[in-house]
């Protein structure tokens, strides 16, 4: 897939995966995986922009980036920082592609670092979860509750790394047994006794303490002045709410929107991520 890279921050360290082209590139693109994945995200996606120069970044907590510290968490402000702090160590701009979460990340990145941002790329996101003010003591309560019960050594264990294919095939959404395979290699580890546990930090599981409502996400993406390209899977996760894919759109101050067949990881997965490629490639030749 490419090489192995790390980002040294003052904060923390961050793994990824950077291929490189044949012929130099002023083009450069960062990519930001989803939740529980990791950089194996982009692998079937990279080859395809082997014309630019290509990062997939393994977020904090995920694949081989190092664990928030004890007491610490993962907060969709905690991630823009890490990217900030990245973007700032060069003086190039870098086109954002976010699956996911990382979409949503890349979407806050952009908006408040406009000059680092050449362009922006969201796969099956149109931003962070949101939630009413009536719901907020509910959320915290629930979120709090969960994170004075957890325990380090409690993690999850398979037998095999086949038995977390399947399970990772039957995760929050579907996934084929090859794109599952690829996420696993770089996301589980074997401890000396032959049990695979998960190379991610548990407290990931978390649910949020704190989601921004609507106005605030708006205010967020009007502040997006770069070239957007989102990029919506057909049976993906808005697959029954396309009103909020509509209603986000058009509070962008430049965007295209196309919906393309395929699951939620449909840049990975082999069938589909082909088409994600070419819409990517026309679109920052064209920009």
């Amino acid at each position: 897939m490419g090489n192995e890279i790390v980002y040294k921050l003052a904060h923390t360290e961050l793994a990824g995966v950077q291929t490189l082209p044949k012929q130099a590139s002023a083009v450069k693109i960062l990519s930001l995986h989803g939740w529980l994945d990791n950089a194996a995200s982009f692998s079937n996606l990279s080859p395809h922009l082997a014309n630019f120069s290509h990062v997939a970044l393994d977020l904090a907590g995920h694949g081989l980036s190092q664990h928030r510290p004890a007491g610490s968490f993962y907060h969709l402000w905690d991630y823009v920082l890490d990217m900030v702090s990245i973007l700032n160590q060069s003086k190039q701009s870098v086109w954002l592609i976010g699956h996911s979460m990382g979409g949503a990340v890349a979407m806050l990145v952009a908006s408040i670092v406009p000059d680092k941002v050449r362009g922006l790329i969201v796969l099956d996101n149109m931003g962070p979860l949101t939630g009413t003010p009536d719901d907020r003591v509910v959320t915290l309560h629930r979120a709090i509750h969960k994170m004075t019960k957890h325990r380090l050594d409690r993690q999850t264990s398979y037998g095999s790394k086949e038995e977390m294919v399947i399970a990772r095939m039957e995760g929050f959404t579907p996934l084929s047994n090859a794109a599952s395979r690829l996420l696993v290699e770089r996301g589980a580890k074997q401890n000396a006794e032959g049990v695979w546990t998960w190379r991610h930090d548990g407290k990931l599981t978390f649910p949020s303490p704190f989601r921004m409502d609507e106005a605030s996400v708006t205010s967020f993406i009007k502040e997006i002045k770069c070239p957007t390209l989102a990029l919506i899977a057909n049976d993906g996760i808005y697959k029954n709410n396309p009103s909020l894919v509509e209603a986000r759109a058009a509070q962008f101050p430049w965007i295209k929107l196309k919906w393309l067949d395929g699951n939620h990881h449909f840049h990975l997965e082999s069938d589909t991520c082909l088409s994600v490629a070419v819409e990517i490639q026309q679109f920052i030749d064209l920009n």
